[in-house]
């Protein structure tokens, strides 16, 4: 049976009114700034080497407004922003209940276990081959896109997860009985394990993703997984199978930190409307390891765009004739060493650490104006996951058109996964509509996404300083250096983005 709960007090209705205000003011202005970018910057040629300074001016604008509005509207603790709509309940253990989320966790294995065996036994043509477009489109770029937008579901779905279960589950039922309570905490909780593990997933993942160039071959995408099905299993049977998913797991705590942001969030067999991005105001500080995986996981998006630019292609060409590196670069070639792989990866690794020491840099100077004591590390964990929407703008404008035109390639493939000619489901033959996606409808998106996620951050900072100083003109002084990041950010972010519209 299912209820429908409304939450609100009367000053809890006034305090979302006040954040409706602000919000629709936002969505007022940026499609008017949108607007005013293309009749004089672009007009109908979006592929001319035209100005950008109109449009850096105006998102510049946009963000020091919502600062500005933010301020005036938002007068209240993040504890009043955490308020929410409970949708629905469902009270109990009921038989549909079980049946429904075993269904649902079989599909997810037979999923998994399907884009495995295509990648081992199917075709090595990654046109003709459905684990490379399922894994590094679909399961990575479209669940995101799901996770953050609509809400995070990935624990229902999650294959090593629903795996792992099947396993508990029956290795306890044939315990003796007086074990089997021993056999479950077992299972459950072993000991600590570090978060650390999941930064350095996080950085092999991407690695993986960017840099190496064979990742997209079938059978190294199923290989990939299975190294990967060894080491969380392997982290589940000695930390237990909750801490490790919580503390190792990559794609839990990817689409975890995104999953923030969603508007729907499912708590104690509630379903749950939330403000988006009000998931991700949180009452501690999160420790290095999380702030870190945050910093890492906005740097790859950027470090994405950044390898497309003509600033990157004249990086390359200027170590490629410099007369200092020379030796080394030869020296390197005479061994084997793919020169460009090695730049890749040196930029790869320093990107993340540079962004991190900004943050860090920024976070003292907000300590320092506000006239706090706050050691900067315990200032970078109160403040970093008011980057994540900053990500997610970041990761919709580089892969929506990817996805909408690669993920295309599901409907032939749903036909004929292994790639033998087969046609189950009489789509063998479609062809990718290229026209669905053109450079205005992308860079309207751009422009919306980009500014929308630096104006969100903007709320969630002020709001959690709201928190932290309990004292709004301590807390405005100190995110004076939080807008001038943002700001900074914005315009590297539209940087990037305008680059591949204007070469």
């Amino acid at each position: 049976m299912f209820y429908c709960v409304n939450c609100f007090s009367n000053v809890n209705r006034r305090f979302w009114g006040r954040c409706y205000l602000l919000a629709a003011s936002i969505i007022v202005i940026t499609p008017w700034y949108s607007s005013i970018a293309f009749a004089h910057a672009f007009g109908e040629r979006y592929d001319l080497p035209l100005p950008i300074s109109l449009y850096l001016s105006a998102a510049v604008s946009v963000v020091i407004f919502s600062f500005g509005l933010s301020a005036y509207f938002i007068r209240v603790s993040a504890i009043d922003y955490s308020r929410h709509f409970t949708l629905l309940y469902w009270p109990g253990n009921l038989a549909f209940q079980k049946f429904g989320l075993l269904l649902i966790r079989c599909i997810g294995v037979a999923l998994f276990l399907l884009v495995l065996a295509c990648g081992i036994w199917g075709q090595q043509d990654a046109f003709h081959n459905i684990a490379p477009t399922f894994v590094w489109v679909i399961g990575w770029i479209g669940l995101v896109f799901i996770f953050a937008l609509i809400g995070d579901f990935w624990p229902l779905i999650n294959p090593w997860l629903s795996l792992a279960i099947f396993a508990r589950w029956g290795c306890i039922r044939y315990l003796p009985k007086n074990i089997q309570r021993q056999g479950s905490t077992w299972f459950e909780n072993r000991g600590e394990a570090s978060a650390w593990c999941c930064v350095i997933s996080l950085g092999v993942f991407f690695w993986l993703e960017l840099i190496w160039p064979y990742s997209e071959k079938p059978i190294n995408t199923a290989i990939i997984l299975l190294i990967y099905s060894v080491y969380l299993w392997g982290g589940m049977l000695f930390f237990g199978i909750g801490n490790w998913l919580e503390r190792g797991d990559l794609f839990t705590n990817i689409f975890g930190v995104f999953g923030r942001f969603s508007p729907l969030a499912v708590q104690s067999k509630t379903l749950r409307l939330r403000l988006p991005g009000s998931g991700l105001v949180t009452h501690q500080p999160a420790s290095f390891a999380r702030s870190m995986f945050v910093i890492v996981l906005l740097a790859m998006v950027s470090f994405d765009g950044i390898l497309e630019t003509v600033w990157w292609q004249g990086v390359l060409q200027s170590i490629a004739q410099s007369q200092f590196l020379r030796p080394t670069l030869l020296s390197g070639q005479r061994y084997g060493v793919d020169l460009l792989m090695l730049i890749k990866t040196i930029a790869f690794v320093g990107f993340p650490l540079l962004l991190m020491a900004i943050f860090m840099l920024f976070c003292k100077f907000s300590s320092v104006v506000s006239g706090t004591k706050m050691p900067v590390m315990e200032s970078v964990g109160h403040y970093v996951y008011a980057l994540v929407p900053i990500a997610l703008a970041y990761h919709i404008t580089h892969y929506a058109s990817y996805l909408l035109i690669a993920g295309q390639q599901m409907i032939p493939l749903g036909s004929d996964p292994f790639g033998f000619g087969w046609n189950l489901l009489n789509t063998q033959h479609y062809r990718l509509d290229l026209s669905i996606v053109n450079a205005k409808m992308i860079w309207i998106l751009a422009i919306f996404s980009v500014v929308v996620g630096h104006v969100i951050a903007v709320i969630l900072a002020h709001v959690r300083a709201l928190e932290i100083h309990q004292n709004r003109s301590v807390a405005l002084l100190s995110q004076l250096p939080m807008l001038m990041l943002m700001i900074a950010y914005t315009l590297l972010s539209l940087w990037i983005l305008s680059q591949p519209l204007t070469t």
